[in-house]
């Protein structure tokens, strides 16, 4: 997998992501320097609804202390490998391929945990989830060696839907 690094220094999958950073949207200097046009430079940019950020999780204990991972409406399945929505790298206690499932309900406005299809296990407040429970802010969630918080954007506060 070849990692780039955008000018704010977030290391992401460039097969994946390509020339613009997942984490804060900027494009690479090469891809400005390929004699795009602001046009182009824009239709890159530009983020389609169905990957507008629901939610964060951020890491509080582990390999990646201090590492937030977007949410987007629906399911993001979590794992280590390169084709998970929410990829959490150098923790070998992670399985690779769909270890949860953190799913936002756009009609709900409620996020929920979900197992996941591996044979680890997600904890919830430091119980084992084995049916979807609901999220509430800050709760805790473990996955091999690392801990998380969870923090909603979306909710009754604010919805993309509702246009706020």
């Amino acid at each position: 997998m070849p990692l780039g690094e955008c000018a704010n220094h977030h290391k992401y999958n460039k097969d994946k992501y390509g020339d613009t950073c997942p984490i804060c949207g900027l494009v690479t200097k090469k891809a400005k320097e390929d004699g795009k046009t602001p046009e182009e430079i824009e239709a890159m940019l530009k983020i389609p609804e169905g990957q507008y950020v629901c939610a964060w999780l951020v890491c509080i204990e582990g390999i990646n202390k201090g590492r937030s991972y977007l949410i987007h409406p629906g399911k993001n399945f979590l794992g280590s490998g390169d084709d998970m929505d929410i990829q959490i790298l150098g923790d070998d206690k992670v399985d690779r391929y769909r270890h949860a499932v953190l799913a936002y309900d756009e009609k709900s406005l409620r996020t929920v945990l979900l197992p996941g299809e591996s044979k680890g296990l997600a904890y919830l407040e430091g119980a084992a989830v084995y049916a979807p429970k609901h999220l509430d802010a800050y709760m805790r969630i473990e996955v091999g060696n690392s801990k998380f918080l969870f923090l909603p954007f979306c909710g009754k506060e604010f919805d993309w839907n509702k246009g706020d």
